[in-house]
Protein backbone atom coordinates (compact mmCIF):
# COMPACT_ATOMS: atom_id res chain seq x y z
CA UNK A 1 0.00 0.00 0.00
CA UNK A 2 1.30 3.22 -1.11
CA UNK A 3 0.42 6.58 0.95
CA UNK A 4 -3.23 6.63 0.26
CA UNK A 5 -3.88 9.68 2.91
CA UNK A 6 -0.93 11.63 1.47
CA UNK A 7 0.97 10.99 4.50
CA UNK A 8 5.04 11.58 4.14
CA UNK A 9 6.48 8.50 6.43
CA UNK A 10 9.86 8.37 8.29
CA UNK A 11 11.54 5.68 9.93
CA UNK A 12 14.67 4.49 11.15
CA UNK A 13 15.72 1.38 8.85
CA UNK A 14 19.27 0.55 11.28
CA UNK A 15 18.99 -1.23 14.27
CA UNK A 16 18.71 0.59 17.51
CA UNK A 17 22.05 1.16 19.33
CA UNK A 18 25.64 3.16 18.69
CA UNK A 19 27.11 2.92 15.25
CA UNK A 20 29.17 4.80 13.21
CA UNK A 21 26.25 5.81 10.42
CA UNK A 22 22.64 5.17 10.70
CA UNK A 23 19.98 5.50 7.97
CA UNK A 24 16.77 7.73 7.90
CA UNK A 25 14.42 7.41 5.23
CA UNK A 26 11.64 9.81 4.01
CA UNK A 27 8.72 8.48 1.99
CA UNK A 28 5.76 10.76 0.60
CA UNK A 29 4.31 13.88 -0.87
CA UNK A 30 6.06 16.52 1.40
CA UNK A 31 9.28 14.84 2.04
CA UNK A 32 11.30 17.31 -0.22
CA UNK A 33 9.61 20.17 0.93
CA UNK A 34 10.31 19.23 4.24
CA UNK A 35 14.05 18.60 3.40
CA UNK A 36 14.58 21.84 1.24
CA UNK A 37 13.23 24.03 4.21
CA UNK A 38 15.72 22.55 6.78
CA UNK A 39 18.75 21.14 5.28
CA UNK A 40 21.56 23.26 5.20
CA UNK A 41 24.36 21.96 2.20
CA UNK A 42 28.01 22.24 2.93
CA UNK A 43 28.86 23.99 -0.02
CA UNK A 44 25.91 26.51 0.63
CA UNK A 45 24.53 26.30 -2.93
CA UNK A 46 20.79 25.97 -2.36
CA UNK A 47 19.24 22.54 -2.86
CA UNK A 48 17.48 22.09 -6.33
CA UNK A 49 14.00 23.07 -6.37
CA UNK A 50 13.67 19.13 -7.40
CA UNK A 51 16.09 16.26 -6.94
CA UNK A 52 16.78 13.70 -9.58
CA UNK A 53 16.95 9.94 -8.56
CA UNK A 54 20.66 9.41 -7.76
CA UNK A 55 21.61 13.09 -6.65
CA UNK A 56 23.66 13.21 -3.26
CA UNK A 57 23.69 15.95 -0.94
CA UNK A 58 26.30 16.69 1.89
CA UNK A 59 25.33 19.26 4.10
CA UNK A 60 23.85 19.85 8.17
CA UNK A 61 20.37 18.68 9.58
CA UNK A 62 18.75 19.83 12.72
CA UNK A 63 18.11 22.41 15.47
CA UNK A 64 20.72 24.83 15.99
CA UNK A 65 24.22 23.56 14.58
CA UNK A 66 22.66 20.21 14.00
CA UNK A 67 24.67 17.28 12.72
CA UNK A 68 26.24 16.30 9.36
CA UNK A 69 24.63 13.82 6.93
CA UNK A 70 24.57 12.63 3.56
CA UNK A 71 20.91 13.40 1.58
CA UNK A 72 20.48 10.94 -1.11
CA UNK A 73 17.64 10.98 -3.31
CA UNK A 74 15.97 7.51 -4.08
CA UNK A 75 12.64 7.98 -6.35
CA UNK A 76 11.15 11.23 -7.07
CA UNK A 77 7.60 9.64 -8.07
CA UNK A 78 7.08 8.80 -5.63
CA UNK A 79 9.71 10.87 -3.05
CA UNK A 80 11.55 8.93 -1.60
CA UNK A 81 15.07 10.32 0.66
CA UNK A 82 17.51 8.67 2.60
CA UNK A 83 19.44 10.61 5.47
CA UNK A 84 22.72 8.95 6.84
CA UNK A 85 24.11 10.75 9.94
CA UNK A 86 25.95 9.75 13.23
CA UNK A 87 24.68 6.65 14.04
CA UNK A 88 24.66 7.86 18.27
CA UNK A 89 21.25 7.26 19.72
CA UNK A 90 21.36 10.94 20.86
CA UNK A 91 21.67 12.19 17.50
CA UNK A 92 19.39 9.89 15.28
CA UNK A 93 16.66 10.51 18.14
CA UNK A 94 16.93 14.11 18.27
CA UNK A 95 16.86 14.14 14.12
CA UNK A 96 13.44 11.64 14.60
CA UNK A 97 11.90 14.11 16.48
CA UNK A 98 12.95 16.89 14.58
CA UNK A 99 11.51 15.90 11.01
CA UNK A 100 8.41 15.13 12.91
CA UNK A 101 8.24 17.82 14.01
CA UNK A 102 8.22 19.27 10.35
CA UNK A 103 5.25 17.18 9.60
CA UNK A 104 6.64 13.38 9.01
CA UNK A 105 5.04 10.66 10.16
CA UNK A 106 7.14 8.50 12.32
CA UNK A 107 6.71 4.47 12.12
CA UNK A 108 8.21 1.38 12.54
CA UNK A 109 10.93 -0.12 10.11
CA UNK A 110 7.49 -2.93 9.07
CA UNK A 111 5.05 -0.20 8.74
CA UNK A 112 7.43 1.76 6.61
CA UNK A 113 7.86 -1.16 4.34
CA UNK A 114 4.10 -1.82 4.12
CA UNK A 115 3.22 1.97 3.46
CA UNK A 116 6.00 2.16 0.63
CA UNK A 117 5.79 -0.86 -1.11
CA UNK A 118 2.74 -1.62 -3.35
CA UNK A 119 2.56 -5.62 -3.51
CA UNK A 120 1.50 -6.76 0.10
CA UNK A 121 3.26 -9.86 -0.82
CA UNK A 122 6.23 -8.41 -1.74
CA UNK A 123 6.21 -6.25 1.68
CA UNK A 124 5.25 -9.56 3.36
CA UNK A 125 8.01 -11.12 1.97
CA UNK A 126 10.40 -8.04 2.26
CA UNK A 127 9.78 -7.86 6.50
CA UNK A 128 10.55 -11.50 6.82
CA UNK A 129 13.30 -11.25 4.77
CA UNK A 130 15.18 -8.61 7.12
CA UNK A 131 14.59 -10.91 10.09
CA UNK A 132 15.75 -13.96 8.48
CA UNK A 133 19.08 -15.17 9.93
CA UNK A 134 20.22 -17.65 7.56
CA UNK A 135 21.17 -18.15 4.15
CA UNK A 136 18.60 -20.68 2.75
CA UNK A 137 15.58 -18.97 4.35
CA UNK A 138 16.63 -15.91 2.89
CA UNK A 139 17.79 -17.18 -0.84
CA UNK A 140 13.34 -18.43 -0.24
CA UNK A 141 12.48 -15.47 0.92
CA UNK A 142 14.29 -13.41 -1.81
CA UNK A 143 12.57 -15.26 -4.21
CA UNK A 144 9.57 -14.16 -3.09
CA UNK A 145 10.09 -10.81 -2.55
CA UNK A 146 11.09 -11.04 -6.77
CA UNK A 147 7.46 -12.61 -7.08
CA UNK A 148 7.43 -15.97 -7.66
CA UNK A 149 4.41 -16.14 -5.54
CA UNK A 150 2.42 -13.53 -6.77
CA UNK A 151 3.36 -15.74 -10.12
CA UNK A 152 1.96 -18.79 -8.78
CA UNK A 153 -1.25 -16.87 -7.55
CA UNK A 154 -1.63 -15.34 -10.99
CA UNK A 155 -1.64 -18.52 -12.35
CA UNK A 156 -3.87 -20.43 -10.06
CA UNK A 157 -6.58 -17.49 -10.31
CA UNK A 158 -6.75 -17.86 -13.75
CA UNK A 159 -7.12 -21.46 -13.72
CA UNK A 160 -9.96 -20.64 -10.91
CA UNK A 161 -11.88 -17.80 -13.50
CA UNK A 162 -11.64 -20.00 -16.33
CA UNK A 163 -12.77 -23.12 -14.33
CA UNK A 164 -10.44 -25.64 -14.44
CA UNK A 165 -10.28 -27.05 -11.09
CA UNK A 166 -8.07 -29.88 -12.54
CA UNK A 167 -5.35 -27.62 -12.90
CA UNK A 168 -5.99 -25.47 -10.09
CA UNK A 169 -6.20 -28.25 -7.42
CA UNK A 170 -2.32 -29.29 -9.17
CA UNK A 171 -1.63 -26.16 -8.89
CA UNK A 172 -2.18 -26.46 -5.11
CA UNK A 173 -0.87 -29.24 -4.27
CA UNK A 174 1.93 -28.97 -5.25
CA UNK A 175 2.56 -25.31 -3.19
CA UNK A 176 1.26 -27.48 -0.53
CA UNK A 177 4.57 -29.50 0.28
CA UNK A 178 6.35 -26.31 1.17
CA UNK A 179 3.72 -25.56 3.95
CA UNK A 180 5.58 -26.88 6.45
CA UNK A 181 8.00 -23.99 5.76
CA UNK A 182 5.48 -21.14 6.73
CA UNK A 183 6.68 -20.54 9.81
CA UNK A 184 10.18 -21.79 9.91
CA UNK A 185 12.20 -18.79 7.40
CA UNK A 186 12.69 -16.69 10.75
CA UNK A 187 12.00 -18.94 13.59
CA UNK A 188 14.29 -21.88 14.28
CA UNK A 189 13.24 -25.45 14.34
CA UNK A 190 13.86 -26.65 18.16
CA UNK A 191 15.55 -30.02 18.70
CA UNK A 192 15.77 -31.25 21.41
CA UNK A 193 19.04 -33.49 22.69
CA UNK A 194 16.98 -36.33 25.70
CA UNK A 195 18.04 -39.46 26.92
CA UNK A 196 19.04 -41.23 29.69
CA UNK A 197 21.96 -40.17 32.49
CA UNK A 198 25.61 -40.21 31.24
CA UNK A 199 24.71 -40.50 27.43
CA UNK A 200 26.52 -37.34 26.58
CA UNK A 201 24.01 -35.49 25.93
CA UNK A 202 25.95 -32.45 26.96
CA UNK A 203 28.89 -33.42 25.22
CA UNK A 204 27.22 -33.49 22.14
CA UNK A 205 25.60 -30.68 22.53
CA UNK A 206 29.22 -28.69 23.30
CA UNK A 207 30.62 -30.12 19.89
CA UNK A 208 27.40 -28.61 18.00
CA UNK A 209 28.08 -25.36 19.66
CA UNK A 210 32.07 -25.36 19.15
CA UNK A 211 32.68 -25.09 22.59
CA UNK A 212 31.69 -26.02 25.82
CA UNK A 213 27.87 -24.40 26.08
CA UNK A 214 26.61 -27.23 28.49
CA UNK A 215 28.97 -28.92 31.81
CA UNK A 216 30.00 -32.28 30.66
CA UNK A 217 30.34 -34.46 34.29
CA UNK A 218 30.51 -38.43 35.21
CA UNK A 219 28.02 -37.68 37.76
CA UNK A 220 24.32 -38.42 37.23
CA UNK A 221 22.23 -35.59 37.01
CA UNK A 222 24.65 -32.78 36.40
CA UNK A 223 22.60 -30.89 33.72
CA UNK A 224 19.71 -29.80 35.55
CA UNK A 225 18.44 -26.86 33.33
CA UNK A 226 17.23 -26.68 29.50
CA UNK A 227 20.78 -25.28 27.75
CA UNK A 228 19.33 -23.72 24.43
CA UNK A 229 21.82 -23.37 21.84
CA UNK A 230 20.96 -21.07 18.54
CA UNK A 231 22.87 -22.32 15.87
CA UNK A 232 22.67 -23.14 11.53
CA UNK A 233 23.03 -26.56 9.93
CA UNK A 234 23.59 -26.66 6.32
CA UNK A 235 21.84 -22.94 6.09
CA UNK A 236 18.74 -23.59 8.36
CA UNK A 237 18.29 -21.85 11.66
CA UNK A 238 18.72 -24.51 14.06
CA UNK A 239 18.12 -24.39 18.21
CA UNK A 240 19.08 -27.18 19.79
CA UNK A 241 18.22 -28.01 23.97
CA UNK A 242 20.53 -30.24 25.73
CA UNK A 243 17.89 -30.96 28.69
CA UNK A 244 18.10 -33.21 32.35
CA UNK A 245 18.45 -36.77 31.60
CA UNK A 246 15.82 -39.23 32.37
CA UNK A 247 16.00 -41.73 34.95
CA UNK A 248 14.27 -42.55 38.62
CA UNK A 249 15.67 -39.61 41.35
CA UNK A 250 14.34 -38.46 45.10
CA UNK A 251 16.30 -34.99 44.21
CA UNK A 252 13.59 -32.58 44.18
CA UNK A 253 15.62 -30.33 42.26
CA UNK A 254 16.90 -32.97 39.64
CA UNK A 255 12.99 -33.94 39.17
CA UNK A 256 12.42 -30.50 38.40
CA UNK A 257 15.62 -30.06 35.60
CA UNK A 258 13.47 -33.57 34.16
CA UNK A 259 10.11 -31.71 34.28
CA UNK A 260 11.27 -28.73 32.28
CA UNK A 261 13.05 -31.34 29.78
CA UNK A 262 9.83 -32.84 29.68
CA UNK A 263 8.23 -29.66 28.39
CA UNK A 264 10.93 -28.55 26.42
CA UNK A 265 10.72 -31.64 24.40
CA UNK A 266 6.58 -31.02 23.82
CA UNK A 267 7.51 -28.06 21.84
CA UNK A 268 10.54 -30.22 19.80
CA UNK A 269 9.79 -30.14 16.17
CA UNK A 270 12.81 -33.28 16.12
CA UNK A 271 14.50 -35.03 19.44
CA UNK A 272 17.37 -36.59 19.31
CA UNK A 273 17.02 -39.84 21.76
CA UNK A 274 20.64 -40.19 22.77
CA UNK A 275 22.26 -43.42 24.22
CA UNK A 276 25.67 -44.94 25.81
CA UNK A 277 26.05 -47.66 23.37
CA UNK A 278 27.82 -49.16 26.06
CA UNK A 279 24.78 -49.89 28.65
CA UNK A 280 21.28 -51.67 27.72
CA UNK A 281 19.34 -49.99 25.24
CA UNK A 282 16.55 -48.12 27.00
CA UNK A 283 13.51 -47.45 24.52
CA UNK A 284 11.81 -43.37 24.62
CA UNK A 285 9.37 -42.32 26.57
CA UNK A 286 5.42 -42.25 25.46
CA UNK A 287 5.71 -38.77 25.03
CA UNK A 288 7.83 -39.00 22.19
CA UNK A 289 4.72 -41.23 20.21
CA UNK A 290 3.62 -38.27 18.30
CA UNK A 291 7.17 -36.62 17.71
CA UNK A 292 9.82 -37.14 14.85
CA UNK A 293 12.64 -39.08 17.04
CA UNK A 294 16.25 -40.08 15.98
CA UNK A 295 18.07 -42.23 17.57
CA UNK A 296 21.32 -41.50 18.26
CA UNK A 297 23.76 -44.17 19.28
CA UNK A 298 26.51 -42.50 21.53
CA UNK A 299 30.72 -43.29 22.06
CA UNK A 300 30.88 -45.87 19.09
CA UNK A 301 34.65 -45.19 19.12
CA UNK A 302 34.91 -47.41 22.40
CA UNK A 303 36.87 -50.87 22.44
CA UNK A 304 34.40 -53.84 22.07
CA UNK A 305 31.71 -51.26 20.43
CA UNK A 306 29.10 -53.88 18.51
CA UNK A 307 28.26 -52.60 15.29
CA UNK A 308 25.31 -54.64 15.36
CA UNK A 309 23.53 -52.26 18.17
CA UNK A 310 22.78 -49.70 14.94
CA UNK A 311 19.51 -50.00 13.41
CA UNK A 312 18.31 -48.97 10.22
CA UNK A 313 17.56 -45.61 10.88
CA UNK A 314 19.52 -44.89 14.20
CA UNK A 315 22.95 -42.77 13.54
CA UNK A 316 26.40 -43.64 15.64
CA UNK A 317 28.47 -40.73 16.32
CA UNK A 318 31.28 -40.35 19.29
CA UNK A 319 30.81 -36.53 20.96
CA UNK A 320 34.13 -37.16 21.84
CA UNK A 321 36.19 -37.10 18.71
CA UNK A 322 33.17 -35.99 16.43
CA UNK A 323 33.27 -39.21 14.77
CA UNK A 324 29.30 -39.63 12.18
CA UNK A 325 28.47 -35.97 13.70
CA UNK A 326 28.72 -34.69 10.48
CA UNK A 327 26.53 -37.65 9.05
CA UNK A 328 23.67 -36.89 12.10
CA UNK A 329 23.85 -33.04 11.25
CA UNK A 330 22.81 -33.70 7.55
CA UNK A 331 20.23 -36.72 8.95
CA UNK A 332 18.62 -33.80 11.17
CA UNK A 333 18.33 -31.60 8.45
CA UNK A 334 16.80 -34.52 5.93
CA UNK A 335 14.07 -34.65 8.93
CA UNK A 336 13.23 -31.51 9.01
CA UNK A 337 13.39 -30.00 5.69
CA UNK A 338 11.67 -31.99 2.83
CA UNK A 339 11.33 -31.65 0.39
CA UNK A 340 13.94 -28.49 -0.05
CA UNK A 341 12.40 -26.08 -2.44
CA UNK A 342 14.28 -25.52 -5.86
CA UNK A 343 15.31 -22.12 -7.07
CA UNK A 344 11.98 -19.64 -7.70
CA UNK A 345 9.87 -22.33 -6.20
CA UNK A 346 6.50 -20.56 -4.99
CA UNK A 347 6.17 -21.20 -1.32
CA UNK A 348 3.92 -20.32 1.04
CA UNK A 349 6.34 -17.94 3.50
CA UNK A 350 3.99 -17.10 5.73
CA UNK A 351 1.27 -18.74 8.39
CA UNK A 352 -1.54 -16.34 7.09
CA UNK A 353 -0.45 -17.54 3.34
CA UNK A 354 -0.24 -20.72 4.78
CA UNK A 355 -4.10 -20.38 6.19
CA UNK A 356 -4.76 -18.49 2.92
CA UNK A 357 -4.16 -21.65 0.73
CA UNK A 358 -5.91 -24.19 2.89
CA UNK A 359 -9.08 -21.83 3.06
CA UNK A 360 -8.73 -21.89 -0.86
CA UNK A 361 -8.49 -25.91 -1.54
CA UNK A 362 -11.65 -25.99 1.06
CA UNK A 363 -13.61 -23.76 -1.39
CA UNK A 364 -12.25 -25.49 -4.58
CA UNK A 365 -13.30 -29.19 -3.38
CA UNK A 366 -17.14 -27.06 -3.09
CA UNK A 367 -17.03 -26.51 -6.15
CA UNK A 368 -17.47 -22.35 -4.62
CA UNK A 369 -14.97 -21.52 -6.95
CA UNK A 370 -16.71 -17.58 -7.00
CA UNK A 371 -15.41 -17.73 -3.26
CA UNK A 372 -11.63 -17.88 -4.13
CA UNK A 373 -10.95 -14.65 -6.13
CA UNK A 374 -12.92 -13.00 -3.24
CA UNK A 375 -10.78 -14.49 -0.49
CA UNK A 376 -7.62 -13.40 -2.08
CA UNK A 377 -8.95 -9.60 -2.74
CA UNK A 378 -9.86 -9.19 1.04
CA UNK A 379 -6.53 -11.03 1.72
CA UNK A 380 -4.37 -8.63 0.27
CA UNK A 381 -5.92 -5.65 1.49
CA UNK A 382 -5.88 -7.20 5.02
CA UNK A 383 -2.62 -6.81 4.73
CA UNK A 384 -2.32 -2.73 3.69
Amino acid sequence: MVNPRGATYLARLTPPGKSAIATLSLFGPSAWEIIFKVFKPRNKKPLPISPVPGDVFLGRLGQGHGDEVILGCKTISPMHLEIHPHGGTQVVSMLLEFLQAEGATLCSWQDFITHTTTDPLQSMALILLNQATTIEPSKILLDQFHGAFRLWLDSFLVSITQGDCENALALLVDIAKYSFLSSRLVDPWKVVLAGPTNAGKSSLMNILAGYQRSIVSEVPGTTRDVLWLETAIEGWPISFADTAGLRNSSDPLENAGMLMGTNAMEQADLVLWVQDCSVAEIQPPVLFNNKKVVEVINKIDLDGFNASRLRKDSMGISALSGLGVDALLSKIISELVSPIPKPLQAVAFHPLLKSALEKSKEFVDKGRLLEVPKLWVSFQKNQN
